[in-house]
């Protein structure tokens, strides 16, 4: 047997042919590669929801949809707030969309006025798109509002209202700087009244009381000074220690400080309850205009743990100033800043401008829960240039009514009145 022991290597010349087929087949299948990759890029469906028009009566939403890719799209599908709506049709175009067409999707639904919805158009191909907007006000509810002060004690008092409205939202704050820890419980609301009573946390009787309230049309509203006005009905109760929170949405943006006014707006359990805010992504914070909406919830402090449902009631201010029905007002956040009964009282504030004398309505809420134990805030005392407010404490689990810097809000009027 003979064997081959010829040590030689290849040629040059068939090296290289080699080399060049392998190069040419590497490209072929690298360009086949990327040629797949761009025809995935441009088959990938580019269409926009753009625009949200309402019925009147908020009975249905038309969504304007457009094709701005370069392939044809089906749309498949609609949803509002992750529910199928009860009836879905096309005012304009069709379920098909060619390259640079748009089409008009009508969707009922049970919408309600005033309150933010999250559309979702679905295609053939399981990809959706979205969009969110915010139903009308009732165009036959126009705003009021009015402002004032009354005198109650431990029992209901009624307090009759000037003007006459579909949904009142009430707010009210009390005035001392001496006596038990006292806050406000408002019951009986109707179209031109409701009634307020003090109430000590551990029951003790409560001497008269000075207390400012306001009464806003629910809604949203941009003019004559934007704010909105809201209620919702919960059980959740913060307390000391476990701070739990329900989640509002803001109806319309804001931009710089805002006040969010807060109140429990029902007497459905005889236990005591307040309420609190604070920042959306915090306790420790006030809420911010920048954010979707805030924390709110029933704050039971130390003295309770759970509560049966109540109607909670809030007003959302823009910090600001000037005249309502040619009254002065001064709406304005304070700093971190407000301390306890028992600490040094009053931490003052200045307005954003001087009143001709002390306003005599004055609304003040806190914005956050530093203090571990709970609070809320009381309007201490009131000069023409200067509010004085101070946080108190219940005295369930300890006597004291220290508490540690919190941030407050306020709304100001020169004297009782109302708009228009």
């Amino acid at each position: 047997m003979i064997f081959l022991t010829d040590k030689r290597g290849l040629s040059p010349v068939i090296s290289g042919i080699i080399l060049i087929a392998v190069t040419v087949a590497v490209a072929i299948a690298a360009t086949s590669w990327l040629g797949s990759i761009s025809l995935s890029f441009m088959s990938t469906e580019e269409i926009q929801v753009s625009n949200c028009q309402w019925a009147e009566d908020s009975s249905y939403a038309d969504l304007t949809v457009k094709n701005f890719g370069t392939s044809r799209v089906v749309l498949n599908s609609a949803q509002v707030n992750n529910n199928q709506p009860s009836s879905v049709s096309f005012v304009s175009g069709d379920s098909a969309l060619e390259a640079g067409e748009e089409t008009i999707m009508r969707l009922f639904f049970g919408y309600s006025t005033t309150t933010k919805y999250q559309f979702s158009v679905s295609t053939s191909k399981g990809n959706n798109f979205f969009y969110i907007s915010t139903s009308p006000q009732d165009s036959s509810i126009t705003f009021k509002m009015e402002w004032g002060t009354t005198t109650i004690a431990d029992t209901f008092t009624q307090v009759n209202l000037q003007k006459n409205y579909v949904s009142p939202i009430i707010v009210c704050t009390p005035k001392y700087n001496s006596g038990v820890p006292r806050t406000i419980r408002v019951t009986d609301v109707t179209s031109q009244s409701f009634k307020a009573r003090i109430q000590n946390p551990s029951g003790t009787s409560c001497p008269d009381t000075q207390i400012s309230y306001l009464v806003v049309e629910e809604g949203v509203w941009n003019s004559p000074i934007k704010l909105e006005a809201g209620k919702y009905s919960t059980n959740t109760v913060a307390r000391k220690s476990n701070w739990n929170y329900d989640l509002q949405n803001y109806q319309q943006t804001y931009s710089g400080n805002i006040i969010v006014l807060h109140q429990v707006m029902s007497y459905n359990d005889t236990d005591w309850i307040t309420t609190y805010v604070s920042r959306r992504s915090s306790t420790s914070s006030p809420p911010l205009s920048g954010d979707s909406g805030f924390r709110i919830a029933l704050n039971g402090a130390e003295a309770s743990t759970t509560h049966s449902n109540e109607l909670v009631s809030y007003i959302i201010f823009e910090e600001s100033f000037g005249e309502l029905s040619g009254l002065k007002f001064d709406c304005k956040r304070t700093g971190d800043s407000v301390q306890g009964f028992s600490n040094s009282p009053p931490y003052n504030t200045a307005f954003s401008q001087n009143f001709h004398s002390p306003p005599l309505v004055v609304l003040a809420v806190h914005l956050e829960a530093d203090g571990g134990d709970g609070g809320w805030c009381v309007v201490h005392t009131i000069s023409s240039t200067q509010t004085g407010l101070m946080v108190d404490e219940d005295q369930e689990s300890d006597s004291e009514r220290n508490h540690t810097s919190e941030t407050c809000g306020f709304v100001a009027f020169q004297s009782e009145g109302s708009f228009p």
